[in-house]
């Protein structure tokens, strides 16, 4: 694993601040605010398959995935094998409930594909929560965004098939909803089935069932003959959080 300082001398694409900046969690924040952050924060690159913290572990950082997506990964205590309860993308901040209350983190973090991560070291970012407004409204937000898309995948956990639920994946791989498309699954099944909530010959059945509703399956590349089509049958209308 390389670890990079931040250099707050630094400029252009290699600013502290600007990286911070392009932040969805620290945009719009003054810049003084950016820089204590920056003067104590490093960026990390970790290459795909990397564990950056374990159930149980202490949480001593927030972590902002600059590039690439993490799992995050949960069993029942020391039983059975990790179930992976969601993936992020980057821009996206984790996890910060752990890190505000100090309490140990309730899941697994992996690199899926190679990773650049931002870590804040948990007091110096509680100092400036402490000390500034604006920052601690952003986490405020952050957190509520958070607990707004769980309580979503509840929802459709409860409410939906898991052909539905898969539908829903599907679409979630392409901004576009009227048409016809071939979209490319970015993960082996294993980890698509985890990620829809249901067991790996479950995903096999779903996919089946999605044949009726135009979906084609070769490889990792999945035909969907009519998006509009496929947002009805599993009632894509969700709120953005």
């Amino acid at each position: 694993m390389t670890v990079t300082t931040f250099d707050p001398a630094g400029a252009g694409k290699h600013d502290p601040v600007e990286v911070l900046a392009r932040v969805p969690l620290f945009a719009g924040l003054e810049a003084d605010v950016l820089a204590r952050l920056a003067q104590v924060s490093k960026v990390t690159r970790a290459p795909r398959g990397t564990r950056l913290f374990a159930q149980g572990d202490e949480a001593r950082a927030l972590h902002v995935l600059l590039d690439g997506q993490v799992g995050l990964f949960a069993k029942v205590e020391d039983e059975g094998e990790d179930t992976l309860l969601e993936i992020l993308d980057a821009g996206e901040a984790f996890i910060a409930a752990a890190m505000l209350t100090g309490k140990p983190y309730l899941m697994t973090g992996s690199a899926l594909t190679p990773i650049r991560v931002l870590e804040v070291p948990r007091q110096a970012l509680l100092d400036d929560l402490r000390a500034s407004p604006d920052l601690a409204l952003a986490m405020l937000g952050s957190l509520a965004r958070h607990y707004r898309q769980l309580v979503q995948e509840v929802k459709e956990l409860k409410l939906t098939s898991a052909s539905q639920r898969l539908a829903r994946y599907l679409l979630g791989l392409t901004p576009r909803r009227r048409g016809a498309v071939i979209v490319r699954l970015p993960h082996n099944k294993g980890l698509i089935a985890a990620r829809v909530g249901v067991r790996p010959e479950t995903l096999s059945r779903a996919f089946a069932q999605l044949r009726g509703e135009g979906v084609v399956v070769d490889g990792h590349n999945v035909a969907i003959a009519d998006l509009h089509a496929l947002g009805l049958y599993c009632h894509d209308g969700r709120e953005v959080v």
